[in-house]
């Protein structure tokens, strides 16, 4: 439970601050290859780590996706 006084002034967080995105390039010849199914699979089997880690309850949500 929080105790927060009466006058302390709560804000929405920020949207630049719900947001974690990255890149990833690859120079192994075996993972380049790689169809965009797998890139996919991966990408949920991460989304799925991490939403059963010590952290996820701290996501309303979580995505992978594959762009081109």
């Amino acid at each position: 439970m929080c105790n927060m006084p009466s006058m302390v002034k709560i804000s929405p967080v920020s949207a630049k601050y719900t947001s974690i995105s990255g890149t990833l390039m690859t120079a192994n010849f075996i993972m380049a290859n790689w169809s965009r199914q797998m890139w996919q699979d991966i990408m949920n089997r991460a989304v799925r780590l991490l939403a059963l880690g010590p952290f996820g309850s701290n996501f309303f949500s979580a995505r992978g996706t594959i762009r081109d």
